[in-house]
């Protein structure tokens, strides 16, 4: 009598999820190398999430790259709507590999319209690419503190836009009104696309504070122009909400910060003092 053994195929072996590395450059282009070579037909699929319109669906050629592997390219000139792209082999989930995002870091992008990609991998671990597209656009760059004053200053850059008479920074309370008691203007510095503007705590917190506020930071170039969302979106950081944290600062009763949202944006954050 002969003893049975068992034998693993391809067919019983636990098949891998597909791994992506992903490589940026300085225009807003992705690269995406997969391992294997793939079908003659394989294409890389990137679904925005949360819709299902088939115009919210791009589909890259995978073409064989040597050394067993497959290639996708998502060019800067391939418009991707704002929003979260998640990335799949037909309906199969990708896995985050290495992200070269050297070429995303300090960008200055010389367009009026911007565009900004950053792949990154969801607490799932699966490879989403986080798309912003603004115009006109308004950078947020270095924000200093004047404790002393219960104030912070912005420096920025604009894109699609330069500073004219009547400029000004505006706090809107997270509301959905603009009534004169929601909004708090300031004067902006600066001249073409540079701005900067110091913000004093002290009006906002003045306001009845029954739980938290969310001001968003809004920058208008002209005394006639709509305001521009001022963001940071112009490096490798997908989400800053959690990465970058200023010192709240007194201002009456209550104590406020400047912060970012999930998505970027920059806005204050007054809490009741405890």
């Amino acid at each position: 009598m002969t003893a049975s053994t068992s034998v693993s195929t391809p067919d019983s072996a636990e098949r891998r999820a597909p791994r992506a590395d992903c490589i940026a450059d300085s225009a807003g282009g992705l690269t995406f190398d997969l391992a294997g070579a793939g079908a003659p037909d394989a294409v890389l699929v990137l679904k925005r999430r949360g819709s299902t319109d088939p115009a919210d669906e791009t589909r890259l050629p995978l073409t064989p790259s040597g050394e067993g592997t497959s290639r996708a390219v998502l060019p800067s000139t391939v418009e991707l709507a704002e929003g979260h792209w998640d990335v799949y082999t037909d309906d199969e989930p990708v896995e985050p590999g290495s992200r070269d995002l050297r070429a995303l870091v300090d960008r200055a992008p010389d367009a009026d319209r911007v565009a900004a990609r950053v792949p990154y991998p969801t607490a799932g671990g699966h490879l989403t690419v986080r798309s912003w597209l603004r115009a006109p656009h308004a950078e947020a760059g270095d924000i200093g503190l004047a404790a002393e004053r219960g104030a912070i200053t912005v420096e920025g850059m604009l894109y699609g836009a330069e500073l004219a008479e009547g400029a000004v920074a505006e706090a809107r309370l997270r509301t959905g009104d603009r009534d004169a008691d929601r909004v708090h203007a300031v004067p902006v510095r600066g001249e073409g696309r540079s701005f900067g503007f110091t913000l004093t705590y002290g009006p906002m917190a003045e306001k009845s504070v029954a739980k938290e506020q969310l001001w968003e930071l809004w920058l208008r170039p002209a005394a006639d122009a709509p305001g521009i969302r001022i963001s940071r979106i112009l490096d490798d950081i997908w989400d800053k909400k959690g990465i970058f944290v200023y010192p709240r600062l007194v201002a009456g009763k209550c104590r406020a910060a400047a912060c970012y949202t999930s998505d970027n944006d920059l806005c204050v954050r007054i809490t009741v003092a405890n």
